[in-house]
């Protein structure tokens, strides 16, 4: 007989057994391992006292925080649940399965499957009125977590300020086993004549990459607290701006910021009012007027580098500060659908595939750099002398288009007047507010929003106002013809303006493998789409011609050897003339016109008309194509590529 009733009744879908999902967790290493096995005995009793019937149990357990949606557990939860074969979902609370509003979905979740979900602490039952329960329940956990942060933060604020935090070091000094404060530190002597000699180099010009080779020549140890046994330039730049070198240790210059899609965590420059110095003199290796000359000088020598915008914030956050050079960054492997990269086979000008790079891919081929921008500019400049010109029909088709795309405009003019108008208020109002005396982040916050939207609003209609509203006026081929020549010829084909103008033209560009006939030769062709309307000025003419010139262009990435590059010549010539004199005459030796015999041959025997044949799984008698025979090799196309 249950001790405890429960409306409504726990109660299988078969009738026979009551199936009961547990969700157990623990957040850190820190805590012990043993709260999973108690978390399961919690619930195994509360279940018991009840329900009388038998109940198979399936356990989650899991170690993390319950902010992070990745987690094995959450995936495990979600799969089980969707399977719609249990009958209960039960937790201490909502916050040892997940956090935030994903606990609530997840409660959802149960509700759509028919499968009771019971949080004992938080008194939630999902066969229940339980959605503003869950709701508190998530608010509850999460300032639980904002508290309890604070109270971490107080307390090593403090605990810094009285010497105390003494983490990790840096290479040159001692931690003791049992080190407790700062003062139990020390400086390691044979470190002195190192950072000497180090700032020296850096002083009269050395860039931190030529520290990192000249400490890694000296096989000068990282620091106790370092993944890596090698130095780098990054880790160089890293140490020698560490004030710690003239003894002020720094705490709070970064602090963590949760990235709410996935509830992982990312290390960001906390606020400088955060900022803690501690003065610790013993562990200076340099005077404080030195360090800060030297520091000062390269920040001015490496200033050409940054590229803050104002106010010092970060106009390209989480993009490469490399621009790579075209077509880097710009052809994909057809085979595995990865993007080439510079750095082929360890040369600097040619581009391979990544997977290949990384085992996924068995397509090792290279292509040089520069010769395939100049082929692409090339092609280019050849479709462009093949336009036609457009006839009358289509030149009304489009301009009947064109007004109706007219009328949509008007309308569009006057929903951004309005709204450029409503913000223009809202700005007074916010003006009018701060200079009566009230004012606070949230404040300067919505001014800074509403300035940029009505920068953006205003950007949209000067853009609306300078599309000219008339008929379209179509250039003719000849005037795109010298447009695509004039704007390709004058850049160089290794300047950054080449790069983007070749990437707003050829687009989706492939590269496949393929190899001779007679078996000598891997070569890369690619193919792409040319969209020469993107050079027109004009977005609505731009817009009606994207397709009428629009053209799919095709590439041979290679030079082709004598034997197939004069294996047409040879054979016209051999009707007329000797072997020798037609060697002669095309300037290659008697044994390449025979080679180029020999090929013409075979592939009359194999009824081909093209000396390549493409590949579509990896070669087993090539001897430099041996990538997908490492143990490492596992192929992993992108979705929507290979089969092998």
């Amino acid at each position: 007989m249950t001790r405890f009733h429960l409306e409504p009744r726990l109660a299988p879908h078969n009738g026979r057994v009551l199936r009961a999902i547990g969700i157990t967790r623990i957040s850190t290493l820190n805590q012990d391992i043993r709260s999973l096995a108690d978390q399961q005995a919690l619930l195994r009793t509360w279940v018991e006292d009840r329900y009388k019937g038998s109940v198979e149990w399936t356990f989650i357990e899991g170690q993390g925080s319950g902010e992070c949606l990745e987690r094995e557990q959450v995936a495990e939860a979600d799969r089980l649940v969707a399977s719609g074969q249990f009958d209960l979902v039960i937790m201490e609370d909502l916050s040892r399965h997940m956090r935030r509003v994903h606990a609530v979905l997840f409660c959802e979740a149960c509700e759509d499957a028919n499968t009771r979900l019971i949080a004992i602490n938080d008194a939630i039952d999902t066969f229940n009125d339980w959605r503003l329960h869950a709701f508190f329940a998530a608010m509850k956990h999460e300032q639980s977590n904002k508290d309890t942060s604070r109270r971490i933060k107080r307390s090593l604020r403090n605990r810094f300020m009285q010497g105390g935090v003494v983490q990790t070091t840096v290479y040159g000094y001692v931690k003791p086993s049992d080190a407790k404060t700062d003062q139990d530190l020390q400086k390691d002597p044979s470190a002195v004549p190192i950072y000497e000699e180090w700032f020296r180099r850096l002083d009269r010009g050395d860039t931190f990459s030529e520290i990192a080779d000249w400490l890694n020549e000296l096989d000068i140890p990282t620091g106790p607290f370092c993944r890596s046994d090698r130095w780098n330039c990054r880790m160089v730049g890293r140490v020698t701006r560490n004030p710690i070198l003239k003894g002020i240790r720094q705490r709070n210059r970064k602090e963590s910021k949760r990235l709410n899609r996935t509830g992982k965590h990312t290390s960001v420059d906390a606020r400088p009012e955060d900022l803690l110095e501690r003065d610790c003199p013993h562990l200076a290796f340099f005077d404080a007027a030195y360090y800060d000359r030297v520091v000062a000088k390269l920040k001015t020598r490496n200033a050409k580098y940054r590229r803050n915008g104002k106010s010092g914030t970060e106009p390209r956050s989480n993009i490469p500060k490399k621009r790579t050079r075209y077509p880097g960054q710009t052809i994909r492997c057809g085979v595995c659908g990865r993007l080439l990269v510079f750095g082929a086979h360890g040369l600097f000008d040619r581009l391979m595939c990544t997977g290949a790079r990384e085992y996924l891919c068995w397509n090792a081929v290279s292509i040089s750099g520069p010769a395939t921008a100049r082929c692409v500019a090339e092609s280019v400049l050849a479709e462009v002398q093949t336009l036609d010109d457009f006839d009358t029909a289509f030149l009304e088709l489009v301009n009947e288009e064109a007004r109706k795309l007219d009328s949509q405009r008007e309308r569009r003019v006057r929903d951004v007047n309005s709204d450029i108008d409503k913000h223009e208020r809202e700005i007074r109002n916010l003006l009018n507010f701060i200079r009566s005396g009230g004012d606070g982040p949230s404040v300067r916050e919505e001014l800074q929003q509403l300035e940029s939207n009505l920068e953006q609003l205003r950007g949209e209609m000067a853009e609306i106002v300078s599309t000219p509203s008339q008929a379209l006026i179509i250039p003719s081929a000849a005037e795109i013809r010298q447009l695509a020549q004039d704007s390709i010829r004058n850049l160089a084909w290794e300047s950054q303006e080449f790069g983007r103008l070749m990437r707003v033209l050829v687009t989706d560009f492939f590269v496949f493998p393929y190899r001779s006939c007679d078996g000598k030769d891997l070569v890369l062709r690619g193919t792409a789409r040319l969209q020469l309307a993107n050079l027109l000025p004009d977005h609505r003419v731009k817009d009606a011609l994207r397709t009428p010139l629009a053209r799919v262009l095709h590439f041979d990435l290679f030079e082709p050897p004598q034997r197939i590059k004069y294996r047409e010549q040879v054979m016209a010539l051999r009707r007329e003339l000797t072997e020798q004199q037609a060697a002669d005459r095309l300037g290659i030796s008697k044994t390449m016109a025979q080679h180029a015999a020999r090929l013409d041959r075979l592939m009359q025997r194999l009824g081909q008309v093209d000396p390549y044949a493409r590949l579509l799984e990896p070669p087993m008698d090539y001897p430099k194509l041996r990538r997908h025979l490492h143990p490492r090799y596992r192929f992993e196309p992108l979705p929507g590529f290979g089969s092998t």
